[in-house]
């Protein structure tokens, strides 16, 4: 294994190998293109690393050449591959803090280049694997949230963490319950209670030793009371805050055996009226930057049409949308776009996903097929 340097890896060019962690761990495949300065800075100071002779200059690629086309719902399952992996035997990961900041990097890339398609993926994605799925969830909408915040890199990078080992200390529990269809029992209600400050000493004990980071997971189901201040300079208090918020809201938007998911409108209500008496500082964000129809969220408009949101709006109830079938149920051959600010597109309500009968191409639908 050869550890790369600055000079290997260029913006905007295809890497011309499969890059792996320090542990052997692939992180990018060949041909993926890096977009920033900001993400090669963070991969190589993390450390990236190839098989076999590094090419010091590598040779451009022939010209005309397309880059490799960012496709997010790839990068998504291949960072819940990753985290399956770290998570499920945790008790004897190595160098624990490293791939875990490694994933909380490529969630940071995924919701940067395209929010909207990696909001869409929590609703439409296969949510299987609930306990490792919950946390991409809870990472994901972390992300976006944070960085209309405008936190910091190395906030929003321990945001992520937190949101990612949350539960590492319940995962078979939360299996156990994602199937449940009885009440808790009272042994379940204690080892609910204790996972955070289990957590943070399992995290601990692995060899994360990040303070803010370790302070917030075993804080992340406590409501905590925050100054105004505490948005634009984010504390462990804060970090804890806002994970526990959205890890109510990503537990409401997901089926349960003994429940089908609550839509993401009345997942945000529910969550307003019961935070409303706290002055929760982050409810606002929230429905700022998720919108009402988040996503991956079928509605009917009123024109009668089904139609699937891909985009956020300019407001939070006037999302873009591709409609999929007339008012007969008509199926068209291809998505149309409809913009629901309009009168006789505005959205009359939401539709079940379980309605939907439709085939989802989601490279197609979010833009991202090949011409």
């Amino acid at each position: 294994m050869k550890r790369l340097s600055f000079r290997h890896v260029k913006v905007n060019e295809p890497l011309p190998w499969d890059v792996f962690d320090e542990a052997g761990g692939l992180l990018l495949r060949k041909g993926y293109v890096l977009e920033s300065e900001k993400q090669v800075r963070g991969l190589v100071e993390r450390g990236l690393f190839v098989t076999g002779i590094i090419a010091e200059a590598p040779p451009p690629p022939p010209k005309p050449h397309a880059p490799a086309r960012f496709d997010p719902f790839w990068l998504w399952d291949d960072i819940h591959s990753k985290l399956v992996r770290v998570l499920r035997q945790f008790e004897t990961e190595e160098m624990a803090e490293d791939k875990l900041t490694g994933i909380a990097l490529l969630v940071n890339v995924l919701t940067d280049k395209d929010p909207d398609a990696a909001l869409g993926a929590i609703l439409l994605k296969d949510a299987k694997r609930y306990a490792f799925t919950h946390a991409l969830h809870v990472a994901v909408m972390a992300a976006i949230i944070s960085r209309r915040l405008e936190w910091d890199e190395d906030a929003r990078r321990d945001l992520v963490c937190v949101a990612l080992s949350m539960n590492v200390a319940m995962i078979e529990l939360q299996t156990e319950l994602t199937l449940q269809q009885t009440p808790l029992t009272e042994a379940q209600r204690v080892a609910i209670d204790a996972h955070s400050a289990q957590g943070c000493e399992l995290l601990a004990r692995r060899g994360v030793r990040n303070p803010r980071w370790l302070e917030a997971v075993a804080q992340h189901h406590t409501r905590q009371q925050l100054a105004a201040g505490a948005l634009t300079g984010p504390d462990a208090r804060a970090i804890a805050e806002l994970v526990r918020v959205l890890d109510v809201f990503c537990a409401k938007i997901s089926p349960r055996a003994y429940r089908q998911a609550i839509p993401p409108p009345i997942a945000a209500r529910d969550i307003f009226v019961g935070e409303r008496d706290n002055n929760n500082l982050f409810l606002g964000p929230l429905i700022k930057e998720v919108g009402i129809y988040m996503p991956g969220t079928f509605i009917k408009l009123e024109s009668g049409e089904i139609a699937l949101v891909v985009q956020r709006g300019a407001t939070a109830n006037t999302p873009k949308a591709l409609a999929l079938a007339n008012g007969k149920g008509m199926p068209y051959g291809e998505g149309i776009r409809r913009d629901t600010s309009r009168p006789e597109y505005a959205v009359r309500g939401v539709v079940p996903k379980e309605k939907v009968q439709h085939r989802l191409d989601l490279l197609r639908l979010w833009g991202y097929a090949a011409a």
